[in-house]
């Protein structure tokens, strides 16, 4: 029988600012880790499923979760070294947890540790952490729950559906073969999601499909060309709303995807010029966005010009136009106040003569 309570005040020992209390702690738990591997883990699991314990506490013992399931060295690397028993037991009480958990916080935490665990147990380079030997997803009980929990037309919360979404996408390295064949499912899937009413649904949605086409290659993801044009029509959303933090995860997203798999956008460009006229108006936008998506929307145009340079001549000159235009508004911007010029003029001066005395002195 696992003493919760002598876990609780480990956890709470390791979280507090008095040093030599958090010292001891530190010294108990990695002792734990080397001498009773079996006992640490099972106990943090208990832990980790008692809702009458601080979430505080809980959302700690999540933490130090990850660590221990994560391949690496192996002191840390707890996980590797219990019984076969318990890394059964482990692995379904993380995703029965996932599931039945009602903070959204809390279920976002206990995906992190799914989603690790899953590097391990679902390695096909390396089978020896698999769940499952001869079974060629490591985990057979994993992708079944993720997808039903992601359906957002039989979902049982929004935030419970936006977070098996999101761990969806960050299972995608690591399970791309066995997510891309389950194609009815997966289509399903990002239908209905980007359809949703609920923007959460549609970035998180966004955010899986173009997970798939930076790890897949061009036949797995060539179904997900329909999808351009809606993805666009999400960013459009975001950027009317205002809802700038999630904007922005998505410009990033849509650059990654520029980066790796540029030709996920040609038919589109060639068809609207989108997504090249949304990043234009986004970059130009001075007043309505921050300079941080302002530079990530420049970035995905200037990104795109260099992955593509020669289709864009033949096919679409104006982007390359549009592009000019966006990079020549930007430079040409200045601060219309006395302060700012001033602060401006100031600098200029500086780099003057710090360039001066690189001329000679050097």
């Amino acid at each position: 029988m696992v003493d919760k309570t002598r876990f609780v005040e480990l956890l709470k020992g390791l979280q507090t600012p008095d040093n030599s209390v958090r010292q001891q702690a530190e010294t108990m738990y990695q002792q734990a880790k080397q001498a009773e591997p079996d006992n640490l883990i099972i106990g943090m699991m208990t832990v980790l499923g008692s809702a009458d314990v601080d979430e505080g506490v809980r959302r700690h013992d999540c933490v130090l979760l990850r660590q221990l399931v994560t391949r690496g060295s192996e002191k840390d690397f707890v996980y590797a070294r219990i019984t076969d028993a318990h890394k059964q037991e482990v692995a379904n009480e993380l995703l029965r947890r996932y599931e039945q958990e009602k903070s959204p916080a809390m279920q976002k935490k206990i995906g992190e540790v799914v989603s690790k665990l899953a590097e391990y147990v679902c390695d096909k380079d390396d089978p020896r952490g698999s769940l499952a030997p001869g079974n060629p997803s490591g985990w057979p009980a994993l992708l079944p729950q993720v997808f039903r929990m992601a359906d957002t037309s039989t979902a049982s919360s929004i935030e419970s559906c936006e977070s098996a979404l999101r761990l969806l996408k960050d299972c995608v390295p690591t399970l791309k073969d066995h997510i891309v064949e389950a194609k009815q499912q997966l289509g399903q899937i990002i239908q209905n999601g980007l359809q949703s009413p609920q923007v959460k649904h549609k970035v998180a949605t966004f955010l899986l499909v173009c997970e798939i086409v930076t790890e897949t290659e061009k036949k797995a993801w060539a179904p997900l060309l329909s999808t351009v044009g809606v993805l666009v029509q999400v960013l459009t959303g975001l950027a009317q709303a205002k809802e700038e933090d999630l904007l922005q995860e998505c410009i990033q997203a849509f650059t990654d995807v520029a980066t790796v798999e540029p030709d996920f956008f040609k038919a589109q460009l060639q068809q609207s010029l989108e997504p090249a006229k949304f990043m234009a108006t986004v970059a130009r936008t001075r007043e309505a966005c921050d300079s941080g998506l302002r530079g990530l929307a420049i970035e995905w145009l200037v990104s795109y010009v260099e992955k593509r340079n020669k289709f864009l001549v033949k096919s679409v000159p104006d982007f390359i136009n549009l592009t000019l235009e966006c990079c020549m508004s930007l430079m040409l911007e200045v601060d219309d106040s006395e302060e700012k010029l001033k602060e401006w003029i100031e600098r200029m001066d500086d780099e003057e003569g710090e360039e001066d005395e690189d001329e000679l002195f050097h």
